[in-house]
């Protein structure tokens, strides 16, 4: 006989429903056994808490992320910024479904900032010490910040852009992040200018 399908995914669909449509103050585990039809036992069985719940599903939003960050990296080869790019376009790419998770779970990390442990986890990885940055891969992560703001200017709806604005900010972040991405690979093949504090000496040279 066929082991029945693990729990475990069903709770945490209907988890992210729940967030979605009303809120993460409204993820009760009576309310969560309800939609899932898992026992509140079982659901507790998996995650104990509601704190483990959630960032159980920041967690999977992050690893959503990931996949979508890798496709478009895969997408893109060997062109100079392409680390950059993909960040991008994952960042400027219309997805209201995860746009309303993001929106449901917005109070819940504001009062508790540790469930976004996996987001940091995640950002750490990619994030090298600053003093291994020359001056055109720290101009890759000022086009790195600039994409993140982009998303959040677009989920908070706080800033109004006239119209075609974005298509031009996106593609100009993505021309500019070739130009500098193949400054970047010029430079490492520059040792005495690999830290920031060497480029600027140069430049002040």
């Amino acid at each position: 006989m066929p082991r029945p399908p693990k729990a475990r995914p069903a709770i945490l669909d209907a988890a992210e429903r729940i967030v979605k449509e009303h809120g993460a103050a409204n993820l009760t585990f009576d309310e969560l056994a309800r939609v899932s039809g898992v026992t509140r036992g079982g659901i507790t069985y998996h995650f104990p808490t509601k704190e483990m719940l959630l960032q159980a599903l920041v967690l999977r939003d992050v690893e959503h992320w990931s996949r979508r960050l890798t496709n478009h990296r895969q997408q893109l080869g060997d062109c100079p910024g392409a680390e950059v790019i993909a960040h991008l376009r994952s960042a400027a790419e219309d997805d209201p479904e995860r746009s309303r998770l993001i929106g449901g779970l917005l109070s819940a990390v504001a009062h508790d900032p540790s469930l976004l442990q996996p987001v940091r986890e995640f950002a750490r990885e990619a994030m090298p010490p600053a003093s291994d940055l020359c001056q055109a891969e720290l101009k890759l992560w000022i086009l790195r910040m600039a994409s993140d703001g982009l998303f959040w200017a677009d989920m908070m709806k706080c800033t109004e852009l006239p119209a075609g604005l974005r298509e031009r900010l996106v593609a100009e972040i993505e021309r500019l992040a070739a130009v500098w991405g193949l400054e970047a690979a010029q430079a490492a093949t520059a040792p005495e200018a690999c830290t920031v504090k060497g480029a600027l000496d140069l430049k002040q040279a």
